[in-house]
């Protein structure tokens, strides 16, 4: 069976150079609208862990040291939510008042935000990345 090949003169006036810079262009435009989600993500999970946290108002220090974050790299692409608090001896603190058995969920918010928030994050990614396409 032949192959079929496809080159520039197949493609109605375009360039192979027009392409590529337009496929660049295309990955910046999803890599910003991308962004603009995950940020939109972290902090919407940031602000859901601080209104619905399981513990009593004390110092405010394990409250204000709940963090919603992004990154957006060539990698991929994240949203999270993070207990960074530290205890006195400069251990990772806040994962082990999320995570200790002995507390049985008592202090528990993070995994509860993570999953409130994915389909927001999946939904927003889609949606982003889809309109990006269509204005190609």
């Amino acid at each position: 069976m032949k192959g079929m090949k496809l080159d520039s003169k197949y493609i109605e006036g375009m360039k192979v150079d027009a392409i590529a810079k337009a496929l660049e262009h295309a990955t910046e435009q999803m890599i910003k609208e991308a962004e603009i989600v995950a940020g939109e993500t972290a902090a919407e999970m940031e602000r859901y862990a601080k209104e619905n946290k399981r513990w009593e108002y004390q110092t405010g220090h394990a409250e204000d040291c709940l963090i919603g974050s992004f990154t957006v790299s060539h990698h991929g692409i994240s949203a999270e939510i993070r207990q960074d608090m530290f205890g006195i001896s400069g251990k990772e603190y806040g994962y082990y008042l999320e995570t200790a058995k002995r507390f049985k969920g008592k202090y528990a918010i993070l995994q509860e935000t993570r999953n409130l928030h994915a389909d927001m994050f999946f939904s927003g990614l889609q949606k982003a990345l889809h309109t990006t396409i269509e204005r190609i």
